[in-house]
């Protein structure tokens, strides 16, 4: 398991994106370059109240002397957003993680169709930016309910410098603004790339339309914020057993008990962060066993190999795992 490197960063500048999202900018403290990521990439950032939140960069990708996120402020919550929103200042310390990236554009000179919905813009913009540096052949579809759309300076201005791009906006509050997906895709190649983020009813519309349309599955990529597949506790009361590849320890579980939480009170340090598996902090390698998998981020192919204790749940009598 990796463990990203945590950075230590001051805050330069904010920015009122919209009535309800700011953009910040960061800049390191011990260093004059930041590390390097690829467009779709996030940062951890841990509070001082002790939360950590995951923010996509939208900083652009050849300027290395500072990161960029964008934050929504949500009414319900808990303790980033709110945070951030509410007290946070130009000069605070935060530390960060390194970019990771579970939403990675791909690297051939296909057209791309990007769709957002809010504050998902955050990492399609990245996208945006990215594909017009590459003049490749792109189409946005921005569905927001702000007034004042954001980011749009930065979308146009992207547009400006690619003339093999266009992007269409949907603005309201009904239904999906005019948005109609189908129409959308009726236009474009079948199996042209999707990239879409946003809530989950809003990827769900996304992705059953263009299955309907015959759409493989391998060309629809999306990152959701909130993760619905964590399934409903189990009612067995048998005893599982985890057991440590490296020291042959035993570690009795029950099948309802948090992974990740057991492994700690043994001793094994979980890095953990969004606790609902969309952003694969936690994520460990397992030798032998079987896990029910409820995480976002993993597909079929990972999840022979790979799980995410935060949300997993065991269903094999034992499993070996590798920490």
């Amino acid at each position: 398991m990796t463990v990203n490197q945590m950075i230590d960063v001051r805050v330069q500048q904010i920015r009122y994106e919209s009535e309800n999202i700011i953009s910040i900018q960061l800049y390191p403290i011990h260093s004059k370059l930041l590390p390097s990521f690829n467009s779709g990439a996030h940062i951890d950032v841990h509070l001082p109240s002790g939360k950590v939140r995951q923010y996509s960069l939208i900083s652009p990708l050849q300027d290395r002397r500072y990161y960029e996120i964008g934050v929504l402020h949500s009414p319900t919550s808990k303790g980033g957003s709110g945070y951030i929103h509410r007290k946070l200042k130009v000069g605070d310390i935060l530390t960060i993680t390194e970019p990771r990236n579970l939403f990675e554009l791909d690297d051939t000179d296909q057209k791309v169709l990007l769709i957002a919905g809010g504050i998902g813009i955050t990492p399609i913009l990245s996208m945006w930016s990215s594909l017009a540096i590459d003049q490749r052949k792109c189409e946005l579809h921005y569905c927001t309910r702000q007034s004042k759309i954001p980011f749009i300076e930065r979308i146009d201005a992207f547009k400006i410098m690619n003339s093999d791009s266009h992007y269409v906006t949907y603005i309201g509050n009904k239904g999906n603004n005019g948005f109609e997906i189908a129409e959308v895709l009726k236009s474009n190649i079948i199996n042209t790339h999707i990239y879409v983020c946003g809530s989950f009813e809003f990827i769900q519309y996304v992705e059953n339309t263009a299955l309907s349309m015959n759409w493989n599955k391998h060309f629809i990529h999306k990152e959701c914020f909130k993760n619905t597949n964590v399934m409903l506790p189990v009612s067995s009361d048998e005893e599982h057993v985890l057991e440590i590849a490296s020291t042959g320890q035993k570690i009795p579980i029950l099948q309802n008990d948090n992974i990740a939480e057991v492994l700690n009170q043994a001793g094994y340090a979980v890095p953990m962060s969004c606790e609902q598996g969309i952003c694969g902090t936690c994520t460990l390698r397992y030798i032998d066993g079987e896990f029910f998998h409820q995480d976002m981020i993993l597909n079929d192919q990972d999840h022979l190999t790979l799980f995410t204790p935060c949300c997993s749940k065991i269903k094999s009598k034992k499993v070996i795992i590798d920490i």
